[in-house]
C-alpha cells in the first residue's frame, strides 16, 4: 500500500522532525544542556528547534510524538509502533488525532519510561509504554527510518483490537476512500481498486492465524467496509444498517435522469429507496454556498422522486438514535413492498 497523506500531517511532520532529531554521544552528552534551541526528549536524544521548518504551535504535540519515535527506534530496535500511531505515521487520520504510542516487541515486554518534554511554554507529561508480545513482529514499511508496521497491518491491527467496532468501521472506510481515489464517475476502476484493498487487509488477517485476537471483528469490518463512503457521517450510517439483517444495500448508486447523473450515498435500487447524508461540510461555510448548495439539493431531490425514488435525509443528530433510523429504513422498504 502507498503511503500517501490523507487526513493528517503525520508525514510531513516526520521529514521535519527526523531533520531536527540530534543523538549525541555519552561524551557531548552535557553540553547540548547550553544549547538554547535543543530539547530534551530522553536519553541522549534531542530536538534542535532550530531546524524545524513549517512547523507551528498547533502541531506541536504531533513533534513530540514523532521525536519520542525516534527515539525508540534507535534504543529499542526490536520494538515495532503499530494501530492508530501507526496509521498516524503513514498519513492517514488516527483515532483520536494525537494518537497514543502503541509498540510490540518480540522479545521483551519490560515498560518503557519517556520522560516529560517542554518546548517553550508547552509542557508534555511523561509516558509509560508496555510493548505487546507477539511471536512474530508484524510486517514493516519504509517510514523515514522507524520502525512502523505497514500500513494494511495496521489497519487489521485497528480492526482487531478497537473497543468500539463502530468508530473501526469508520474509519477503515476512510481509510479505503482515500487509497482507492474512490471516484464516481469511475465506479468501475474504484471498485476493481476496493477489491485489491479488501484483499490486502485479508491477505493480512490471514497471516495472523485462525486464533488472533479479534479476528472475527476485524473480519466483519472487512467484509461490510465500503470504499465508497465519501465521509465519516456516511460511513456511520452505512455502519448502522449493515449491522442489521438488511439486505440489498448499495453504496454510490448512479441515476440518470434529466441529462444528471446523481449518485445516492446508501440506497437500495430493487425498491428505490434511498438515504442521503447531510453534513455540514457539504453546504459550504458561507451564506451565499449554503443558498446555492441548499437549492441545488431541493432540485436533486426533486430530479430522484420523479424518477420514483424514496429519500430519506440523515443528519449527525440522526446516529445519535441510530434505531430510530433503522425502523425508518424498514419502513420505507415495507411500503416499498406493499
Amino acid at each position: 500500500m502507498s503511503q500517501e497523506v490523507r487526513g493528517n500531517d503525520g508525514p510531513f511532520i516526520l521529514d521535519a522532525v527526523e531533520r531536527a532529531i540530534i543523538r549525541v554521544p555519552r561524551s557531548s552528552h552535557h553540553g547540548l544542556t547550553k544549547m538554547p534551541t535543543a530539547v530534551k526528549i530522553a536519553g541522549r536524544t534531542y530536538l534542535d528547534l532550530a531546524r524545524l521548518e513549517g512547523i507551528d504551535a498547533s502541531q506541536l504535540p504531533e513533534v513530540v510524538l514523532a521525536a519520542r519515535l525516534y527515539h525508540l527506534a534507535h534504543t529499542h530496535r526490536a520494538m515495532v509502533v503499530t494501530g492508530q500511531c501507526a496509521l498516524w505515521a503513514h498519513g492517514y487520520g488516527p483515532a483520536p488525532r494525537i494518537p497514543a504510542l502503541t509498540i510490540v516487541s518480540s522479545t521483551s515486554t519490560h515498560s518503557v519510561q519517556l520522560p516529560a518534554v517542554s518546548v517553550g511554554t508547552h509542557h508534555f507529561e511523561p509516558i509509560t509504554i508496555t510493548p505487546s508480545r507477539v511471536r512474530r513482529l508484524p510486517p514493516t514499511a519504509d517510514a523515514r527510518g522507524l520502525h512502523i508496521e505497514s500500513l494494511e497491518a495496521a489497519q487489521i491491527t485497528v480492526a482487531r483490537t478497537s473497543p468500539n467496532r463502530r468508530a473501526a468501521f469508520t474509519q477503515l472506510c476512510m481509510i479505503g476512500n482515500a487509497f482507492t481515489h474512490f471516484e464516481n464517475f469511475h465506479l468501475t476502476d474504484s471498485r476493481r481498486h476496493e477489491k485489491y484493498w479488501k484483499e490486502l487487509l485479508s491477505a493480512e488477517l490471514t497471516r495472523l492465524g485462525n486464533r488472533a485476537r479479534g479476528r472475527s471483528q476485524a473480519q466483519w469490518i472487512i467484509a461490510h467496509a465500503d470504499a465508497g463512503c465519501a465521509s465519516p457521517g456516511e460511513a456511520r450510517v452505512l455502519y448502522e444498517l449493515r449491522a442489521t439483517d438488511l439486505t440489498g444495500m448499495h453504496t454510490q448508486v448512479e441515476v440518470h435522469t434529466r441529462g444528471r447523473r446523481y449518485f445516492i450515498d446508501c440506497a437500495f435500487p430493487a425498491e428505490k429507496v434511498g438515504i442521503e447524508f447531510d453534513g455540514r461540510a457539504k453546504y459550504g461555510d458561507n451564506p451565499g454556498s449554503i443558498h446555492a448548495s441548499l437549492s441545488r439539493e431541493r432540485e436533486r431531490q426533486r430530479h430522484l422522486e420523479a424518477e420514483g425514488w424514496h429519500i430519506i435525509r440523515v443528519g449527525w443528530h440522526d446516529l445519535d438514535h441510530p434505531d430510530e433510523l433503522v425502523a425508518q429504513v424498514r419502513a420505507a422498504l415495507a411500503a416499498r413492498l406493499g
